[in-house]
């Protein structure tokens, strides 16, 4: 693997640890050192052996397939309401950089807080359940690793970030799975000047987990403000920090920039 990315092991505090009273103080402790080393340094950092098999994850990958390649108007029976967030997203309805046309790519959002408004497609039945299984066994991890920078942060208690994250999946917490889908270009000419899959961002939350699957794509800016493709690892999950963590943390941890720009279809 080519990446200026770190890659951590995470099994010393994996989800495969049921009771994170029994982890190795020390082993957590070298998990810390690596994850602010590497979210002061690049914002971004690989895990691996973090407890979520490629089985759970070749599961959300194949509902999201089926999902995204049923009809439109299928698609658009379960579109996002104008003043919600969970639901389809079509392509063409969003633009993360307001300086280019709007992003070629699809997504759906899971949003549990939403009750009112959390629509799942009545024509891929098992997806439902699929992606509100993922959506809890991410909810656990992240949850591990708000504690372990809190520990890197030499916080007291531990579980601060924790607690300022427990309305997750019950209350007023907007905390979104988004599976998302690159769809073929079928007419280059059609594509607008300066139009990309998904236009250079920071992401806004406190951090994310991000599965890329065998196409990758995602490129993300170094600190010398160049874009670099972070290629996708087998059996990783990315972690990277969201601007309102950088900004909890006085700017010692990185939201950095990234982006999608291949038009590229595997």
């Amino acid at each position: 693997m080519n990446s200026f990315i770190p890659c951590v092991d995470f099994a010393g505090f994996g989800l495969d640890i049921e009771d994170t009273s029994q982890a190795d103080p020390s082993s957590v402790q070298k998990i810390a050192d690596q994850l602010y080393s590497a979210f002061t340094n690049v914002g971004f950092v690989y895990l691996k052996n973090y407890g979520i098999s490629p089985d759970e994850l070749e599961k959300v990958l194949e509902v999201s397939r089926q999902f995204f390649t049923l009809p439109e108007d299928i698609k658009r029976k379960s579109e996002r309401a104008e003043n919600g967030n969970s639901g389809y997203v079509c392509q063409g309805r969003e633009s993360f950089n307001r300086e280019r046309p709007p992003d070629l790519r699809e997504s759906y959002n899971i949003t549990p807080c939403e009750r009112s408004k959390l629509v799942f497609p009545q024509d891929l039945p098992e997806f439902e359940a699929v992606i509100t299984e993922y959506y809890n066994r991410c909810h656990k991890l992240a949850m591990r690793v708000l504690r372990v920078i809190a520990i890197a942060l030499k916080i007291d208690p531990p579980d601060f970030f924790e607690k300022q994250h427990k309305y997750i999946n019950c209350g007023a917490n907007l905390t979104t799975l988004r599976t998302l889908y690159y769809p073929p270009v079928q007419d280059p000419n059609a594509v607008l000047p300066k139009q990309i899959r998904c236009g250079e961002h920071s992401d806004y939350g406190s951090i994310t987990l991000l599965w890329q699957d065998a196409c990758g794509g995602l490129e993300v800016m170094n600190n010398k403000g160049e874009y670099q493709s972070v290629p996708p690892l087998n059996d990783a999950v990315l972690i990277n920090i969201g601007d309102l963590m950088q900004r909890w943390t006085s700017d010692k941890l990185l939201s950095a920039v990234s982006c999608c720009s291949c038009l590229l279809h595997c």
